[in-house]
This record gives structure tokens, C-alpha cells and sequence, in this order.
């Protein structure tokens, strides 16, 4: 009976030795605390296809990965889309050489006379966003003047676009006299032909764009007019999505120029002229709309 009291007496005492492990009074050293681990989960990378962009372009696709950066630092990547705007534009084709396993592609460029089978040009069809245009021009003047609507296309009279920026007008507005404001690539000239434009009875102005198209806006605005650019109605971020869809889905493109128009979406309402109201913006966007389903813009 003494020794099942000195056992019970001592059960406390032998349960810490058997928990605590090497305690000190249980025979043995004393006991160290184990060394804190700290440890830290990654997490994994997001799934999908690496897509490298170089320059101002934003775009979203699922089942892509999309990477801003330099061009040296993105080449490796499985695509790569280059604005034509972006310095490293005049190297594409040399890198391009240089990382065949990579495809590469020059968004808002043409790549014609370069024959390499990664390289790919993303060209916008620059005829359609001039007839679309020229019926938002149409729809603007006529909103303003209805009897004696005046339009005036400004700077270099390029046939592909000066012809179905008139058939846009006439389009929307079939009454409306279209000006042919001709005048060199420069700045000065162009705000010149603008003001002779307004001068001669043009409600709104439309040029190809650059620093031609932003000087005939000055102009424009000067008098309290809108101006129209090409770039108000093209969209280069939706045909890089479009491109974009088919290397996650195991195509891709090289050795051409894929040429995109108001039917794959991008050519449509970008952006419009404050002055423009808001009640021809509307019908610009259904004009829009009618162009990408085979329709005459009518707005």
C-alpha cells in the first residue's frame, strides 16, 4: 500500500518526464525548446499562356498571362506584341531572328518585305475607320445643318482614305457637301487648311491623324468646331485580343500582315470630340455597329 502511494504520489512527476521528454530532474539533461521555423508559401504562378507587351496596349484574355515590359526582357516569352508607336518597333525584326522559338507580332505595323515566320503585322484597315468617319462627320453636320451641310477632309488627299471617308458622309448625310482641304504632312499646313475649311462653311474636319490630324484639331477647336482623327474610330487593342485567343488556343500567326476591320471589332467608336453631342454619339455607335454587320453606317 506505501508503494501504490509513493507510485501514485509520483504519477505527476513521471507523465511530465514521459510528455516533457529529456526534462531536468528526470535523469537527464536538461531540455532545449526546438529552433523556431518560419515558414513561407509561395504562391504558384498564375496558369496560363505568357503573353510579353511592349508599349501603351492593354489588354485581357482568359487563359493568358499578359507581362509588360522591355522587348530584350519579354523575347523568351512564347508571344509578344510590339506597338508600332514604341521605340523597340525598329528592332522587332532583328529580335525576332534572334529568338526563333518565340512568335512575335507589330501591333498597328506591317511587316510586308519581312519574311520571317515568327513576325507578324496587325494591321488595321485604315478605309473602314475613314468611311466610319465620315458618317459620324455626316450625322454631326446634319444634326447642325440641314440643308446646307458642309465637310472637309484635311491634309494629304490619300485616295483610300479620302474616297470612303466621302461615301461615309454621303451615308449619314446624303445631301452634304464634302471639302477636300488638301495640304502637305505638316502641322502648319494642316491647321491652315482646317481654318480654310471652317472658312469656306465646314462644319467638322477630319484628318488621317499624327501631327497633321492634331493640328487641324487645333484648328478646329479654335473656332469652336469638332475635328475627327482616324484613331477615334480604331481599336488595336481588340485585334491583339483576337490574336492573342488564338496562341492560347495552340495558333499562332507569322510571315504576314493580318489585316482586322469594322467586322472582327476593331474599327468602331473609340473616341469622339466633346463637341460632338451626345445624341450623335449615340447614333455614331449604332452607325458603328451597322458598318461591323455589313450594313451602310446610317446611323
Amino acid at each position: 500500500m506505501v508503494f501504490f502511494r509513493e507510485m501514485r504520489a509520483a504519477a505527476p512527476f513521471v507523465l511530465a518526464c514521459l510528455v516533457g521528454g529529456l526534462l531536468a530532474g528526470c535523469g537527464g539533461r536538461a531540455a532545449q525548446r526546438p529552433a523556431t521555423t518560419v515558414s513561407t508559401v509561395r504562391k504558384p504562378p498564375p496558369a496560363g499562356l505568357r503573353v510579353g507587351v511592349v508599349g501603351d496596349l492593354s489588354i485581357r484574355v482568359p487563359g493568358a498571362v499578359i507581362v509588360h515590359g522591355t522587348l530584350g526582357a519579354l523575347a523568351a516569352d512564347p508571344l509578344v506584341l510590339v506597338v508600332a508607336a514604341s521605340a523597340a518597333a525598329r528592332s522587332l525584326p532583328t529580335v525576332a531572328a534572334a529568338n526563333p522559338p518565340s512568335h512575335f507580332v507589330l501591333v498597328g505595323g506591317s511587316v510586308r518585305g519581312v519574311h520571317q515566320k515568327n513576325l507578324a503585322g496587325l494591321v488595321l484597315r485604315h478605309a473602314d475607320a475613314a468611311r466610319l468617319g465620315g458618317a459620324v462627320a455626316g450625322l454631326t453636320a446634319a444634326e447642325q445643318e440641314s440643308i446646307n451641310a458642309r465637310v472637309a477632309w484635311v491634309g494629304p488627299l490619300e485616295r483610300g482614305l479620302v474616297n470612303p471617308f466621302v461615301h461615309g458622309v454621303h451615308d449619314t448625310a446624303p445631301g452634304a457637301t464634302v471639302l477636300r482641304a488638301g495640304a502637305p504632312n505638316s502641322p502648319a499646313a494642316c491647321k491652315e487648311a482646317a481654318l480654310g475649311a471652317f472658312a469656306r462653311g465646314a462644319i467638322v474636319v477630319m484628318a488621317r491623324g499624327g501631327a497633321c490630324g492634331a493640328a487641324a484639331a487645333a484648328g478646329a477647336h479654335q473656332q469652336n468646331h469638332p475635328a475627327l482623327v482616324l484613331s477615334d474610330f480604331e481599336l488595336p487593342a481588340v485585334a491583339a485580343a483576337l490574336i492573342v485567343r488564338d496562341a492560347v488556343a495552340g495558333m499562332y500567326h507569322g510571315g504576314e500582315d493580318l489585316v482586322y476591320g469594322a467586322a472582327s471589332g476593331a474599327v468602331a467608336v473609340r473616341a469622339l470630340d466633346p463637341r460632338i453631342s451626345a445624341a450623335t454619339a449615340v447614333r455614331a455607335r449604332d452607325a458603328a455597329q451597322q458598318l461591323a454587320g455589313g450594313q451602310p453606317p446610317s446611323g
